[in-house]
């Protein structure tokens, strides 16, 4: 029969945890699931889901094919919710947080586990989370909440306090090629595909988010430019990113920007090094002008405004920073 459930490759480890935890009907009321987006947290939380209510499991995980899974990978079933913040926000909302306090309130409308997904949980703000907590503290007996989260470190102490953990890693850039096989707008030239792959970071959705934004093409621009004219340089970044003014798609294109200038960088700290047998990211450097202390330094600068993205920095002045602190 067919699967309706996507399945994520790999994150095996996972998976066969989640499964003991299914075997031994012993589920806690709150998991968080922590690793890059796009990596598969968001199908592997609908997987487990479906394993809680599945009808017909296969070595106590969802089948994927009987009414409560399909039901379940549809978006249809009255027993599993899930939640993430607008688009248009930069920290999850406060009242959202109250509709999801409300629903875990109200009773069930078919027998079984009810599992809620909330996304974005380490953009709640201290508000967002003091709505929360009684909730995730003591939810209903069948009732289970399954967190996700890209930044551990941006997670509330008081909201990792009251879950169980559970971290994806990054898959291999083998299995994000393989993935990725026969994804249209993906560069044709095996090099350029292999940068993205690269920077992409063991994340199938971030090596897709990055293809259809182009920011290969505007990181090769901004570094024909920066040399010259850090200021154009700025403006070929401001100029490449879309959405309204200041949006969140703004800040995460930006981000994806910065992993590739980093990319850029790791390049230049092998040069400085003299790591030949290392094979260039971006571009072929043979005598780098900066010591490797000086481009770690750049590193951990961008590292800094990637994080300052999350907040309400400005994007023209975060995108003006990162050209006048290139080390040209």
């Amino acid at each position: 029969m067919t699967d309706a459930l996507f399945r994520p490759r790999g994150h095996d480890q996972v998976r066969t945890w989640l499964k003991h935890v299914i075997a031994s009907r012993k589920a806690n009321g709150g998991y968080l699931f922590i690793g890059p987006d796009g990596i598969g947290k968001s199908a592997m939380a609908l997987e487990f889901a479906a394993a809680l209510r599945c009808a017909a499991p296969v070595d106590n995980w969802s089948c994927g094919s009987c009414n409560e899974c399909t039901r379940i990978a549809r978006g249809v079933h009255p027993s599993v919710r899930s939640w993430s913040k607008p688009e248009d926000k930069t920290a999850f909302p406060v009242e959202l947080v109250r509709e999801i306090v409300d629903e875990a309130a109200k009773k069930r409308l078919e027998p079984g586990v009810r599992t809620f997904i909330v996304a974005d949980t380490d953009r709640f703000n201290d508000s967002s989370a003091n709505a929360f907590l009684k909730t995730l503290e003591e939810p209903p007996a069948d009732l289970v909440f399954v967190l996700l989260a890209e930044n551990l470190s941006q997670v509330l102490p008081t909201i990792l306090s009251r879950c169980q953990s559970v971290r994806f890693s990054p898959l291999s850039d083998e299995l994000v090629a393989e993935v990725s096989r026969g994804w249209e707008g993906l560069p044709v030239n095996p090099d350029s595909r292999a940068v993205l792959i690269r920077a992409s970071q063991g994340s199938p959705g971030r090596l897709r988010r990055m293809a259809d934004t182009g920011v290969l093409d505007t990181v090769r621009d901004f570094l024909k430019a920066v040399g010259n004219d850090p200021f154009h340089a700025s403006d070929t970044l401001v100029g490449a990113v879309q959405g309204g003014d200041d949006s969140e798609a703004k800040r995460v294109q930006l981000r994806e920007i910065i992993a590739l200038l980093s990319a850029a960088l790791r390049d230049r700290m092998l040069a400085s090094l003299h790591c030949a047998d290392l094979k260039p990211l971006t571009r072929a450097v043979q005598h780098e002008a900066h010591s490797a202390d000086r481009l770690v330094a750049s590193l951990h600068r961008l590292d800094d405004l990637r994080e300052a993205l999350d907040g309400n920095v400005n994007l023209k002045l975060c995108c003006d920073a990162i050209a006048l602190n290139w080390p040209s």
